[in-house]
């Protein structure tokens, strides 16, 4: 078999999705960070609060990360993820309250779901 040096081919392709995830970076990404994930092992979407919708329900992120927090950790776990991925997702999960004194609403996402995710 003939070796052939596809370097150039490579760099385009890694380079087109830099610019996709640098784009990202640029205002277009919605953060959050879920200091729960390690106790119960699920990362909240928020979808209502006070009974408006709230969260990923208003956002216009193309893209959401969410930080899988271990408190003391100084590097943690950022999932990222199109916002139109995770909508779809979510509505495999339940609907609980939470939040601040228990007036949101949101999916409950198991954080393995999300780092395995199928594509």
């Amino acid at each position: 078999m003939k070796h052939t040096n596809k370097f150039d081919l490579d760099l385009k392709f890694g380079q087109k999705h830099e610019n996709i995830l640098q784009k990202a970076i640029e205002g277009q990404i919605e953060c959050k960070a879920d200091r729960l994930v390690v106790k119960y092992g699920n990362v909240y979407v928020e979808i209502e609060s006070r009974g408006k919708p709230s969260g990923i329900m208003v956002s216009t992120a193309k893209f959401y990360a969410i930080c899988l927090v271990v408190e003391k950790r100084t590097n943690n776990v950022w999932v990222l993820i199109p916002t139109k991925i995770l909508k779809k997702l979510m509505k495999s999960y339940p609907i609980k309250a939470g939040g601040d004194n228990w007036t949101s609403k949101g999916h409950i996402i198991p954080k393995e779901d999300l780092l395995n995710l199928k594509i």
